[in-house]
C-alpha cells in the first residue's frame, strides 16, 4: 500500500511539473525578444535606450524581453555582436548611432534574415533613407541635424569668440567631414576660424587635444560617439584651461559642457519604441512605416562649470534659445 501511495504521489509531481514547464514554455513564447544594440556607454545613449524600453512598455500591454548588447568603443566587438544579433532570432532589432545600425542593416540584408530592424540616434534624412535602401526591414527615426543654427546660437551667447576647435572622428558613419565643411564656411561670416583634430578612439584625447585646448575659445563637439564617449576628458581640459565646451547633446552638457545644444535623448528612443510598437502591435512592416525625424532642439547651460569654462550669457538671449 505504502509503494502505491509513493508511486501516485512521484506521478502526481512529474504531471505538475510538466504542466508547469508546458505554462512556462507557453508564457515564454507570448514574450517579445528585443535586441538592444549600442555602439558604447554614455549618458546620451542610456538616455536613448531609456526612452525605447519605458515608452514601448507603455504603450504596449505585451510582456517584454531586452537583451543589450554594447560594443564598448569597440569595432571588433561591435562586429562580432552585430552577427550574434541577426543570428539570435528577436522579434524587433533596436539599434542606436550610426554604426551599430549600418552594421546591422547590412547584415540582415546580407544574411536573407527579415528580422524588423527599427533604428535611432543617426544624423540626417539622407543616411536614414540609405539604411532603408540597404535593408527593407530597417526604419526609424533620425535627428535633422543643422549645425548652422548651432553656430548661430553660439555666435549670439558667446560674440567674442575667435578660434574654435572641433574633436571629430572622421570615419563616424554619417559623414562628419561634411559637416566639417559646413561649419567651417559658415563660421567666417562671424570673424570665427574652425581648427580640427581627428580622433579615432575616445582614449586619445588626451594627448592628441591637451596641447590644443589652450590656444581656442571654444571646443566643439558633434554628434559622434567615438568623441562623446571620452567627453570626461574634454570636460577636465575645458576646465582647466578656462574654455568653452559646446556639446551637441544635452547629456554632454549635463556632464560638464557649459553650453550644449540638441535634443532630448529620450525623445529619439521614444520615438524609435512608436515604430516597434506598431511592428509588434499592430502587425506592421518596416517597410510600410516611413522615417521620421526629431527636430525639437534647445539650449542648455552648466552652471555648474559656467565660470571655470569662462562662459558668460545675456539670460535674456539664453532664453530664446530655450525650449
Amino acid at each position: 500500500m505504502k509503494k502505491i501511495i509513493i508511486m501516485i504521489y512521484s506521478i502526481t509531481v512529474a504531471i505538475a511539473v510538466f504542466v508547469i514547464m508546458h505554462q512556462q514554455k507557453i508564457s515564454d513564447s507570448n514574450v517579445i525578444r528585443i535586441a538592444v544594440f549600442t555602439p558604447t556607454t554614455h549618458p546620451a545613449l542610456e538616455e536613448i535606450e531609456q526612452g525605447f524600453k519605458e515608452t514601448l512598455q507603455t504603450l504596449s500591454a505585451k510582456s517584454y524581453a531586452f537583451t543589450t548588447y554594447n560594443a564598448n568603443g569597440n569595432r571588433t566587438l561591435l562586429r562580432a555582436q552585430a552577427e550574434e544579433i541577426v543570428q539570435g532570432s528577436y522579434d524587433v532589432i533596436c539599434t542606436l548611432g550610426a554604426m551599430c545600425s549600418q552594421t546591422i542593416a547590412e547584415l540582415l540584408h546580407k544574411r536573407g534574415v527579415l528580422t524588423p530592424h527599427v533604428f535611432c540616434a543617426i544624423d540626417g534624412a539622407e543616411f536614414a533613407h540609405t539604411l532603408m535602401h540597404l535593408n527593407p526591414s530597417s526604419t526609424g527615426v533620425y535627428v535633422q541635424l543643422d549645425y548652422t543654427k548651432e553656430m548661430d546660437m553660439l555666435h549670439a551667447i558667446k560674440p567674442d569668440t575667435k578660434n574654435i576647435l572641433l574633436v571629430y572622428d572622421p570615419t563616424h558613419g554619417t559623414g562628419l567631414e561634411k559637416y566639417k565643411h559646413q561649419i567651417e564656411q559658415h563660421v567666417k561670416k562671424f570673424g570665427m576660424t574652425l581648427h580640427s583634430v581627428q580622433i579615432y578612439q575616445s582614449n586619445e584625447i588626451q594627448q592628441k587635444v591637451a596641447a590644443l585646448v589652450p590656444t581656442v575659445d571654444v571646443v566643439l563637439v558633434l554628434i559622434d560617439n567615438t568623441v562623446v564617449a571620452g567627453i570626461d576628458a574634454l570636460i577636465a581640459l575645458c576646465n582647466r584651461f578656462g574654455v568653452t565646451l559646446l556639446a551637441s547633446d544635452l547629456a554632454s552638457g549635463k556632464k560638464g559642457a557649459a553650453l550644449a545644444y540638441g535634443i532630448t535623448e529620450y525623445e529619439s528612443g521614444s520615438g524609435a519604441a512608436h515604430k516597434a510598437h506598431e511592428i509588434v502591435d499592430l502587425g506592421k512592416k518596416p517597410q510600410e512605416l516611413p522615417i521620421s525625424a526629431i527636430t525639437n532642439f534647445t539650449l542648455a547651460i552648466n552652471r555648474q562649470t559656467q565660470q571655470a569654462q569662462h562662459l558668460a550669457v545675456d539670460e535674456t538671449l539664453v532664453k530664446q534659445y530655450e525650449r
